[in-house]
C-alpha cells in the first residue's frame, strides 16, 4: 500500500492527483487530499486568528465532502505509542508518517516537507528523519521529493568524509556509484 503526505512547503504542487492522498493541515484549501491530518492547537492563539479560521474551514471542508480528518481529539495516539515504544512528535508530519505505519503502508511519499532551516521547522526537522528512518527501519520505502527538501540530507548536500554528492531520495543511488557503472 503507498500513501503521499503532502505538506505546504515548496514541491507540494508536484505530488500526484490521484491515489491516497494525506494533506497536512490546511492543504486541502490548495487542492484535493483523501485525508487531513492536522495536529495543531489553534483556540490558545499560538497560531494567530487566519490560521485558526482556515482550520475550521477546513473541518467544514472535511465533512462537507465526506473526507475523514484526524486531529487531536481522534488520533490514536495511545495505540502508535504503544506500538512504536516512543512518543516523539514534534509535528503533524511525525504523526502522519507514524500513523501510515502503524496502518501498515510500505510506501511512503513525502512532497512539500521540505523543514527549511531558518524557520521554525529547522528545529522539527529531526523528528521527521526520525519517523523516516523507523520507515526505512520496517522495510517501508520512502521517498522525499523536491529538491528543496532538507530531509537526510547534510548541510551542504555531500556524504561526510568522501565529499561526493548524498544519493538522490527518489532512486537511492549516488552520482559516483552511477559513474563507476556506466564505465
Amino acid at each position: 500500500m503507498q500513501v503521499s503526505i503532502i505538506g505546504k512547503g515548496s514541491g507540494w504542487e508536484d505530488a500526484p492527483a490521484s491515489g491516497e492522498i494525506w494533506g497536512v493541515t490546511q492543504l486541502i484549501l490548495r487542492r484535493p487530499v483523501s485525508l487531513v491530518i492536522d495536529m495543531n492547537v489553534y483556540e490558545d492563539g499560538r497560531w494567530g486568528e487566519v490560521e485558526r479560521l482556515e482550520a475550521l474551514e477546513v473541518k467544514r471542508l472535511c465533512m462537507d465532502q465526506y473526507i475523514p480528518f484526524i486531529g487531536l481529539d481522534n488520533y490514536p495516539l495511545r495505540q502508535v505509542v504503544k506500538h512504536f515504544g516512543t512518543d516523539y512528535f514534534s509535528n503533524t508530519v511525525d504523526y502522519a508518517l507514524a500513523l501510515a505505519l502503524f496502518r501498515d503502508y510500505d510506501e511512503i511519499d513525502l512532497y512539500g516537507v521540505n523543514m527549511a532551516s531558518m524557520t521554525e521547522y529547522a528545529s522539527q526537522k529531526a523528528g521527521v528523519e526520525y519517523w523516516v528512518g523507523r520507515a526505512h527501519g520496517m522495510n517501508c520505502k520512502v521517498t522525499v521529493h523536491g529538491s528543496m527538501s532538507t530531509i537526510l540530507r547534510t548541510q551542504n548536500g555531500l556524504l561526510y568524509g568522501y565529499d561526493i554528492p548524498q544519493k538522490d531520495r527518489e532512486n537511492g543511488r549516488c552520482e559516483e556509484e552511477e559513474n563507476q557503472e556506466a564505465r
